[in-house]
């Protein structure tokens, strides 16, 4: 069985889905691709909605640790097709993309290039 700690995360800001999930999400995509020039995080629909009131680019930047190099880009009137709460991760290497990677987030992260849960 669970632990309460387990069931429910503490997390900073109003909304967990809006800081605890992209936060998770910058990590894992900052340790997938360290070797990094540049990152640009795209936030659709409810997340650039509500974003910057919930921290959500405060968590990202705080996971990525290198707010110079981050890039956030709001888009509000788009949404991604499996949520409303998507983020679209891109490493960048001269100028080029090297890497991107699609997730979205309620209090979990969920990949959908596996439907794994982070």
């Amino acid at each position: 069985m669970k632990s309460i700690r387990e069931i429910f995360r503490i997390g900073y800001g109003p909304s967990s889905s809006h800081t605890m999930g992209p936060g998770r999400a910058a990590y894992y995509f900052k340790e997938k691709n360290p070797d990094a020039e540049r990152y640009r995080v795209t936030l659709y629909g409810s997340l650039a909605l509500t974003g910057v009131g919930h921290g959500t680019d405060v968590a990202i930047q705080k996971m990525i640790d290198r707010p110079d190099d981050t890039e956030i880009i709001w888009e509000s009137t788009k949404s991604l097709p499996h949520h409303p709460n998507g983020m679209l991760f891109e490493a960048l290497r001269n100028g080029e993309v090297v890497d991107r990677w699609e997730a979205v987030s309620y209090t979990h992260l969920r990949a959908h290039e596996t439907g794994a849960y982070l």
